[in-house]
This record gives C-alpha cells, structure tokens and sequence, in this order.
C-alpha cells in the first residue's frame, strides 16, 4: 500500500478548505456589488467616451413632443419638430419660446406666455411670486390647471409665474432670472430638485445623460482662483449644431465636464469580482451601511455614495449659484426664497435612513440665513405611506401631489411672509 507524501495531503487540505470559501467570497463580492451599486453607475462603466457620444448622435431622440405653434404662428410641419433646434437658445442652452404650444407623447397640451413662462390659469390683478427651476417646477406630465403654480395662485389670490424648463440645471434656472429683467415680483423662487446639483456642473446634456432628447450644450460654472467664472453656452448659433460631431470640439467640452471625467475613471465591473469589491468598496461599504442598524456604527457619520452634495466642488457651484441668485434678487426688491424640491424617492429614503442628502446645502442656507423650505423635509414630517408617495408621484408630481406641495408652500408663506401676502390682497380691492 502505496502513501502519499505529507506535502500533497497538505496541499489537499489547502485546496478542499480555500477553493470553497474562495467560491463563497467571489459570489459574496457579486450579490453586494450587484445589491449596492445602483444601475445608474452600473450602465455607465465602458461607457462614456468620445467615439461613445459621436455614435450616440446618429441615434434617433426619444420622447419627441409635438411643437402645434409658436409665437409666429408657423406650425411644426412647416418648420420642423427637432426639439433642439425649437429649443436652443444661445444664453442659457435651451428654453421655452414665447407663445409656444406643443403636445407631449401622453397627449398633454402645454401653452407658454409671451415670456415663456408656462400658463397659469389663473388670472387676478395681481402676481405675487415667479417661480424657477427644472421639470418639477414646470410641472411635466399634468395639465397647465393641475401645476402647483396654479393651486398656490387660488390660495394666494394672486397669480405665481411658472418660468421652470425642463432639463434645466440649478445654474440655468438662475441664469433666466437675471436675463429676465423685465420680470419683476415680490417674491421669487429658486426651485431646487435635489438631482440638479448633478447638472450645474455638466456642460453638455448627454454627457450626463446619454439617451436624452435635449441634445445641447450649457453654461457652466468653473474655479476660477477663489471664486467662479462662468463658461457661456459652447453653441451660440444653430449653425453651431454640426461642431458636436467634431470630436475634437466634444474633447474641449469633456474637460470641463464631470460627468465625462466621472466615466473615465469608474474601475471595471467583471470576473473575478473579489477584484472588482476591492475597487469598489467605498461606495458599497457606504450603501451598505445605511441599510444597517446605526447602533452598528455610532460613530460614523452616514451619507450616500455618489452624492454630490457630500462633495466640495459641487456643493461649493451650487452655494456660489444660490448666493448669485439671492443677491440678484435683493438688489431687485424682491424676497428670494430657496425650495428643496420633493420627490418620492428622496421622501422615502430619508424616512428609511434618517439622512438627507442636502444638508450640507441646508446648512449653508441656514448660515446666510437665506428664506428657504426644505419641502422634503416637510413631507417626512407628514409621515406619508408608500401608497401615498405612489399617488403623489408617476415620476414626476402627479396633480395631487402638486396640490400637496401647494399647501405647503401656502403654509410657509403665510407663517413668514404674511403681511406681505394680505398687503398683495389689498391693492386688489
């Protein structure tokens, strides 16, 4: 009877023992990659570069809405219905234009005023507050009656502009406030859709978003020694349009862009994956540990991965456009106010986690002291049930769910700015 050597046994041993719990951490290194890292980071690894957007340009744009008329009457079949063609504005990227019409693919009519502003309908004396923003603000997917713009106008007795655009930055929606100066109200908001700061420092939408029918360039605010510049809009003409299959013009956009560098330096995500966990740790440890009990990290103070707000160079851009939107404001003898913008999503997860993820910008408001409300906040405080964030929310606010951001904004308005509301009501009589 032949015996083995004593080194095979021990290399057997090593084998049988390392192979198995080799398995278990590669499929643990899976299930908590897979379960921690959101699909939206996920589908941008490999993703992103400059052959990447040229050969996304030659894709037909979804979502296109139907354009009916516009300030001069010509209908769409006469002049085309490429949206960023009717949208492109050289200042601020893209806008609505005067007067304009158009019928999104839910069949839903939208009617723009002589500034652009969406229809309000409502129509008293007076307009007490003007409102700007992204598609929350512009209320996207409900009829022009069912905006929050015009529930808070019938609470008010008095009418509120709707100047929100869809896709729009924090730093765009600032922009058409100070370029409309002719605009002038008592009291104007800067709405602020806690996504947006991943927009203020993107310089051309699919960058940020590669399948996105706004196909368009913005502007853009960059560190200029310890303050900032703004970079105008790349394109200035619509005969511009053509230098964005130039990849060198794209190569000039991609470094001043977040979201391109963003891609560029995301590690891989394959086989073995014990190799892509270890890339990956940070955010996922993060998730990870907002999931769990916070007994288990006391000391620890919880945040999200990939949030913007939690990094200096964003946070600081979104600061200096609120303090420029302020201070443009004041120096017109209009009241300013900030309003986080609420969402099912970002409701929900500060219920589940206890975390907002704009407090430092909440604290930064705080500090100066800026009029603002933290609408989000003021949800949580409702205590509302899945069922009812589901009947407030199908993506965007739902005409319920617009109505119960009108009250809310009623509410705080009246508290802090009463006698300014009933001396609006006055001049009516």
């Amino acid at each position: 009877m032949s015996h083995r050597p004593p080194w095979i046994k021990v290399l057997v041993f090593w084998v049988l023992g390392f192979v198995p719990a080799l398995v278990v951490l590669e499929a643990a290194s899976y299930i908590l990659i897979k379960k921690m890292v959101p699909t939206r980071i996920t589908g941008r690894v490999g993703q992103g570069s400059i052959e990447f957007h040229l050969a996304q340009r030659k894709q037909p744009s979804l979502d296109q809405p139907k354009f009916i008329s516009d300030s001069s009457g010509t209908t769409a079949a006469q002049k085309g219905s490429i949206p960023g063609f009717r949208m492109f504005h050289p200042d601020l990227g893209w806008d609505y234009p005067p007067n304009i019409i158009y019928q999104d693919i839910d069949n839903i009519v939208y009617h723009h005023g002589p500034h652009g502003e969406r229809r309000t309908c409502t129509s008293y004396d007076t307009t007490l507050i003007a409102t700007y923003g992204d598609s929350f603000t512009y209320c996207a997917n409900v009829k022009d009656e069912d905006t929050w713009q015009t529930s808070l106008a019938e609470k008010l007795r008095s009418n509120v502009l709707n100047f929100g655009v869809g896709a729009y930055g924090t730093d765009q929606a600032m922009l058409k406030y100070e370029l409309q100066s002719p605009v002038r109200t008592k009291i104007v908001m800067l709405c602020i859709f806690p996504e947006n700061i991943n927009r203020v420092v993107n310089i051309y939408r699919p960058f940020y978003t590669y399948i996105d029918p706004v196909r368009l360039t913005k502007p853009l605010f960059v560190r200029n020694g310890a303050g900032f510049k703004l970079v105008s809009n790349p394109l200035k003409c619509a005969e511009d349009f053509s230098k964005l299959d130039d990849p060198a013009f794209l190569n000039e956009l991609a470094k001043l862009d977040y979201w391109y560098q963003f891609d560029q330096n995301l590690p891989s995500l394959s086989f073995p994956w014990i190799f892509s966990f270890f890339h990956w740790r940070r955010p996922v440890l993060k998730q990870l540990s907002l999931s769990l009990p916070h007994a288990l990290y006391p000391h620890q103070a919880r945040s999200y991965p990939w949030n913007l707000f939690d990094e200096d160079y964003p946070l600081a851009t979104m600061c200096h456009i609120v303090d420029r939107f302020v201070a443009t404001a004041r120096s017109r003898g209009s009241v300013p106010i900030i309003v986080i913008m609420p969402h099912r999503d970002f409701v929900q997860e500060l219920m589940d986690h206890g975390v907002s993820r704009v407090a430092r910008l909440v604290n930064h408001l705080s500090g100066q002291k800026y009029p603002f409300i933290d609408a989000v906040q003021v949800e949580v405080d409702m205590k509302p049930s899945r069922l009812q964030l589901d009947h407030w929310y199908h993506g965007h606010a739902t005409r319920e769910g617009n109505q119960v951001l009108a009250n809310i904004l009623s509410r705080y308005l009246e508290s802090n700015f009463g006698e300014l509301i009933r001396s609006q009501a006055r001049s009516q009589l």
